[in-house]
């Protein structure tokens, strides 16, 4: 009982203590915040290292049990102790953390981007179908926006710019702002889940 009780409470502690400093400024409050902020980020740190660690030994164990290709997983631990290495100790590495960096994981990052992005072309691909009214209206919307960036489209007629701007101001700003009042919304919900003990799952309990 004492397991399941002392993580609740200590989380409802701290974040009440956070978002009472938040409107309150008071500098005893303030004190405590900052200090609950820097354990945070050092248990952060320390939870990079746990998940190091259980990378490395979850691959070993597939590695034993040839349950894993050998190459995949000498890339993968290789890649990660080698970039560990190199960062901790970057005075003395500058060169070879500047290498990897520049040479391995900017160019993995940029691949990883562009197959993203053709996902994303393609799935976009076959959304612009008119098979329903809402299709329709993204594929209005997706031809416009595409002619109102191209100079093809002020040549074609000078209202396609003007309408690209309304739809990207008005209609498209709507939307952002509705999806982050959303998102605010769910995170608050959340978090209160969380300060009042209801939601467990970020402790191990259902």
């Amino acid at each position: 009982m004492l397991k399941k009780n002392v993580p609740l409470l200590v989380s409802a502690i701290g974040g009440v203590i956070i978002v009472i400093e938040y409107f309150v400024k008071m500098p005893v409050l303030s004190t405590i915040a900052k200090e609950i902020q820097s354990w945070t980020v050092l248990i952060s740190a320390f939870l990079l290292g746990i998940g190091m660690t259980n990378l490395l030994l979850v691959n070993i164990r597939a590695l034993a049990a040839k349950k894993a290709d050998i190459l995949d997983t000498v890339v993968l631990v290789g890649g990660m102790i080698s970039m560990f290495v190199v960062t901790a100790f970057n005075t003395q590495f500058k060169q070879a953390y500047e290498w990897l960096f520049y040479e391995i994981y900017a160019p993995l990052g940029t691949a990883v981007f562009s197959l993203l992005m053709y996902s994303m072309a393609s799935a976009g691909f076959r959304a612009v179908r008119a098979k329903s009214l809402e299709s329709s209206v993204f594929l209005f919307a997706a031809v416009i926006s595409m002619l109102g960036v191209a100079p093809v489209g002020e040549v074609i007629s000078k209202y396609i710019p003007v309408t690209y701007d309304w739809l990207l101001t008005i209609p498209n700003m709507a939307a952002q702002r509705g999806i982050t009042v959303g998102a605010s919304v769910g995170a608050m919900a959340v978090s209160l889940r969380v300060l009042l003990g209801i939601e467990r799952r970020h402790i191990g309990m259902e």
